[in-house]
């Protein structure tokens, strides 16, 4: 059942990136759309600043500017006949040091005034979609752990401390069986541990279970910050308070202060999702691992997870599951090597080829399957030998033009002139052209 929730948890992100992805563009064509007309204004008054603040100039620069403001105020007025005022107001610190700036634009012009309204409009849908994103992705994981915590629970109900726990005769009354109240009681046990935070949880998870939770010690500190924020939009407006500053390290909230109001952007959402996908997809492996140890299916789960990552350059959810699956000794040889070959490519793509340089070039891969030695010499870059052996890939099956085309561990390799001859001369390729163009006659 495990492998049931890890695989449903993981669609589940996948779906809300999905959701996100999709949102995002029609919102900021609209931002685009109404914020074309307001720029100029924006220039307009930046450059008033710019000629009015600035003390020294080179030779022909302040006529430079003064051409440019004119250009930009000649636009505006051709534009809009109406008066149009635009007040560029300066935010300072105690020290009359320049913090931050507000621009206000006035206008009896009602497109103006609309397309103004319509910018403040979309632009607050958009922290909306990333603001609520965020309360759903932790929905999502709360959802998640309290399935495995069921999982385990009802598997060990010694665990959850129902023998020491007591139940009022109305209770009793309530349930059919002995069964039914233990249920109960684990319910009761899961509400009460899903109400605290993120380190009671793996508290929890180390003491009572006994995970080791070794990977979550580099993703602590910002799991702790993602879980902190998420609770400022649900109980406090996103303001910031006492407890935020209390809990968060002092390095993820540089210059936040009490009474400020915090925001979710798309880097910023994305990384939550990558940080909490990767750490409780391997705290579910890691229980699998405790529960069912010679579970072979567990590499191929992972294996999955870890390649539609792999096909967005999720390098760091990557590395930690393949990471995982090379500790795991009853993971199949062949998900070992695949997930081998992947975490090299991750170690790769992150900049940290010399860590692995040696194993790499010293590992010998002539008694495995042609795929893998292909995959191997991606990692090393030795593009003659990938040429060598790729027909023999193809030939046999190990893989096919679609594969090929896809395959994140040869994106270098597929930008080679070396593999554009390939393409032209190889009959894999002629032939698969020759299926699409029967399709193509087909649709039509």
């Amino acid at each position: 059942m495990l492998d049931k929730h890890i695989v449903d948890f993981n669609e589940s992100l996948i779906g809300l990136r999905d959701f996100v992805e999709l949102i995002d563009p029609f919102l900021n064509e609209k931002v685009e759309e109404h914020d074309k007309h307001v720029r100029p204004l924006v220039a307009s008054a930046l450059l008033k600043e710019l000629l009015t603040e600035k003390n020294e100039w080179e030779d022909g620069e302040r006529e430079k500017f003064i051409q440019m403001q004119e250009k930009v105020q000649s636009q505006i007025d051709s534009k809009y006949s109406e008066d149009t005022e635009v007040i560029f107001e300066k935010e300072e610190t105690e020290e009359s040091e320049f913090k931050s700036f507000r621009i206000k634009i006035r206008s009896n012009n009602e497109n103006i005034v609309n397309h103004i309204s319509n910018v403040r409009k979309t632009n607050k849908h958009i922290n909306l979609l990333y603001t609520n994103s965020l309360i759903s992705l932790l929905s999502n994981v709360e959802w998640f752990f309290s399935q495995i915590l069921h999982y385990y629970y009802d598997e060990h109900p010694e665990s959850a401390g129902v023998q020491k726990r007591t139940l009022t005769l109305k209770d009793l009354k309530t349930f059919g069986s002995v069964e039914d109240a233990e249920k109960y009681l684990i319910d009761v046990k899961i509400d009460e541990v899903l109400r605290g935070n993120f380190e009671s949880w793996t508290s929890l998870l180390k003491e009572d279970i006994g995970l080791g939770l070794g990977y979550l010690k580099d993703l602590m500190d910002e799991l702790i910050e993602i879980y902190q924020r998420r609770n400022l939009f649900v109980h406090n407006g996103g303001v910031v308070n006492s407890i935020y500053i209390s809990k968060v390290k002092e390095n993820l909230r540089q210059e936040i202060e009490i009474g400020e109001k915090l925001s979710v952007d798309k880097q910023y959402l994305e990384n939550s999702i990558c940080k909490l996908q990767k750490a409780f997809i391997l705290i579910g492996a890691e229980l699998w691992k405790k529960l069912n140890p010679d579970d072979e299916k567990r590499g191929e789960i992972l294996g999955e997870i870890v390649y539609e990552n792999l096909l967005h350059s999720r390098w760091d959810i990557c590395e930690g599951l393949c990471y995982f699956s090379l500790n795991d000794s009853k993971i199949n040889p062949v998900d070992k090597t695949i997930a081998q070959i992947n975490y090299w490519l991750c170690k790769k793509e992150v900049g940290q080829y010399g860590q692995i340089e040696k194993e790499v070039v010293k590992i010998d891969y002539s008694d495995k399957k042609e795929i893998f030695q292909l995959g191997l010499y991606a990692v090393r870059g030795e593009t003659e030998k990938i040429i060598e052996i790729l027909p023999i890939t193809l030939e046999t099956n190990q893989t096919n033009i679609e594969r090929l085309e896809e395959f994140p561990l040869l994106r270098e390799f597929r930008e080679t002139k070396e593999y554009a001859e390939f393409k032209e001369n190889s009959k894999h390729f002629k032939e698969a052209n020759k299926e699409v163009a029967k399709l193509d006659k087909t649709d039509k």
